[in-house]
């Protein structure tokens, strides 16, 4: 496996940036920084929560810097007075040191840190409890989806609902929780019965075969480790539900990594069971749990979800650890280095998680993007598939506005969410928001790389982001029915349990170029006093990774190669006054991962780390083609 060159550290340095920005104190007379903690040690044992914290006591705002990777605690920062940190985890035998550190208020201001020791033997010893007094469940997330019952029939898919319609969750991890999946519905036919707690009313339903529902962030307080997780279920056109073949049931701490949770199935009445498994996590307690449950046939029905501490007897363990610190897999690899390209990478909150929207490369001389990377998951559907209105063009805030193609009015400041820029523009109306060529023959369209609903809900940061110009490129396909056929692909064929990645990107016709400009800031082919010279990609090109299944659950770097598959696709643009085709086979426009990396001159390997057994091949069919 290669690893990432210019590309990654410049990625890793923009997150640490946006994790580093200091409060400054403007007074002249700062008062001499405070900062304690006690105590000094901490022996984590995830059975004695009380003994897994610490107190930090001081006079200004401080932040953490941890030696061991596998040591997990909250807060990571804070604010001046008296705060507790909670250590959730660390990893069997291993010690790790968490540095105090208090906050710079001026550029003289003296740094004050201090240390604390933690460590783990790999043995939890339970505490001494009372034997005769009697175990008490606690609720963490329990929901019959009947906020309003009877709000759906088995066409009203997830993504077109309020949470307002259906969901009605409960317990202390319950606030947040979200159901997302492509192909799932909300339905009020053949309900649940047969079951203790059997709701009736709402259900979800697999409304394709294949389909994953993801439950996604159930807050996890320190020391629930060991739980009980049920629901009610009806696999289509079984006798019977077997855990592993009707149904696959998943859970995951947002680090990346699946484990599969074997179940256990009662039968009620009229084909209704109730699942359960019960597991402990060993390691730590994670912030949040997420579950996936995949049903093999369409018309399959889940409802009335629970997660509750328990004393049964676990069946299953699983070992919590942080992610692993592997190379992303389609972030492509520098191969020529280029000092116009600038790379960023735009963060979002996701289920209570910092997490990847995408990754791009900026040409600063062309004014337009080189590429785009981006990880396609049901997760990132969580604010559904609704688009920003107006539509949030605005300026990429991490790169120069000189060096961005001028696509936005300078009065989106005067959208809600645009207040905090609002000194920096005058307001005004603003047409001129668009590419045209000299002679203004031709305009062209601004082109999403990463599409806007495949980022969806309105007014979202993960929305909002896909609207600035380092993802966005002049756009006017020969044969643009094969553009909509894969972008029609993506979200309904293309996505599945595991994670696809994607990478969509520009060819500008070599390093010398070939003359194809257009300007920015025109309106109707008129320019404007702000308009400049942009390069015009002469083709995009998109390619795309993910696993044959679709279900693995397995990182790409523990897959082997027949467990893998790539494809790219080759899609040239009208460079002058010429007339769009409605004709085209999609196979014309298919190609190898590696032969689109020889058609942009070799600059960049995509997917480092994949086999090329994987990437200079593709099979059609594998993708429905």
């Amino acid at each position: 496996m290669k690893i990432l060159s210019k590309t990654a550290v410049l990625i890793s340095a923009a997150f640490l940036c946006a994790l580093s920005c200091d409060t400054t104190d403007t007074s002249s007379q700062l008062q001499e920084a405070v900062l304690e903690v006690t105590p000094a040690s901490v022996e984590f044992n995830s059975h004695n929560t009380e003994g897994n914290t610490f107190t930090v006591e001081s006079n200004v705002d401080w932040y953490t810097e941890c030696s061991e990777s596998s040591l997990k605690f909250r807060p990571e920062a804070g604010s001046a007075g008296e705060t507790t940190v909670t250590v959730t985890g660390i990893g069997a035998e291993k010690t790790g040191t968490i540095t105090v550190i208090s906050r710079k208020r001026s550029p003289d201001d003296k740094i004050v840190q201090r240390e604390v020791t933690v460590t783990y033997s790999g043995e939890d010893v339970e505490p001494d409890d009372d034997p005769d007094e009697e175990f008490e469940e606690e609720i963490i997330y329990s929901d019959d989806l009947d906020k309003n019952p009877n709000a759906g029939d088995s066409n009203t898919y997830l993504d077109n609902l309020e949470r307002s319609d259906y969901v009605n969750a409960t317990g202390t991890g319950a606030s947040n929780v979200t159901y997302t999946g492509q192909g799932m519905s909300l339905a009020n036919n053949f309900t649940s019965q047969g079951y203790t707690g059997a709701s009736g009313n709402n259900a979800i339903n697999f409304y394709y075969d294949n389909r994953t529902l993801t439950i996604g962030g159930i807050v996890l307080a320190p020391g629930q480790n060991k739980l009980e997780f049920s629901f009610g279920a009806t696999p289509y056109g079984a006798n019977q539900l077997v855990s592993g073949e009707e149904m696959t049931l998943y859970a995951d701490f947002g680090n990346g990594t699946a484990h599969k949770l074997d179940f256990t199935a009662k039968k009620g009445s009229r084909a209704w069971y109730t699942v359960s498994a019960v597991f402990e996590i060993t390691g730590g307690t994670p912030d949040v749990i997420n579950f996936q449950i995949t049903a093999k046939k369409s018309r399959s029905k889940v409802d009335d979800f629970k997660l509750a501490t328990t004393d049964k007897q676990a069946t299953q363990t699983i070992e919590y650890a942080e992610k692993e610190n592997l190379p992303l897999p389609e972030i492509p690899e520098t191969v020529k280095e280029n000092s116009d390209y600038q790379y960023v990478t735009h963060f979002i909150e996701l289920n209570g998680k910092t997490v990847r929207n995408y990754s791009a490369c900026y040409d600063t001389r062309r004014h337009n993007p080189v590429w785009v990377a981006y990880p396609m998951h049901t997760c990132y559907s969580v604010g559904g598939w609704e688009r920003t209105t107006p539509d949030p063009w605005r300026r990429d805030p991490e790169i120069d506005e000189s060096a961005q193609s001028k696509i936005y009015g300078t009065d989106w400041q005067k959208w809600p969410w645009g207040q905090e820029y609002s000194e920096d523009f005058v307001i005004g109306e603003d047409q001129y928001q668009f590419w045209a060529t000299a002679d203004n023959a031709v305009s062209y369209g601004r082109g999403h790389l990463l599409r806007s609903a495949d980022r969806g809900g309105h007014n979202t940061p993960m929305n909002i982001q896909t609207f600035y110009p380092t993802n966005i490129a002049p756009e006017k396909f020969q044969h643009p029915n094969i553009h909509e056929t894969l972008e029609y692909k993506l979200p309904n064929d293309w996505m599945c349990a595991d994670t696809t990645y994607v990478v969509a990107g520009c060819y500008y016709g070599g390093a010398t170029d070939d003359g194809y400009f257009v300007y920015d800031a025109c309106s109707n082919g008129q320019q404007s006093s702000s308009s400049k010279v942009c390069d015009l990609p002469v083709a995009q090109f998109k390619i795309y990774l993910r696993t044959k299944s679709g279900n693995t659950m397995e990182k790409i770097s523990e897959c082997s190669e027949d467990e893998l598959m790539a494809i790219g696709f080759w899609l040239p643009q009208i460079l002058d006054a010429g007339t769009q085709q409605t004709d085209g086979n999609i196979e014309d426009f298919a190609y190898s991962v590696d032969d689109i990396e020889k058609m942009i001159g070799g600059e960049f390997e995509f997917f480092p780390g994949v086999p090329d057994e994987v990437t200079s091949k593709f099979n059609l069919a594998d993708w429905g083609l």
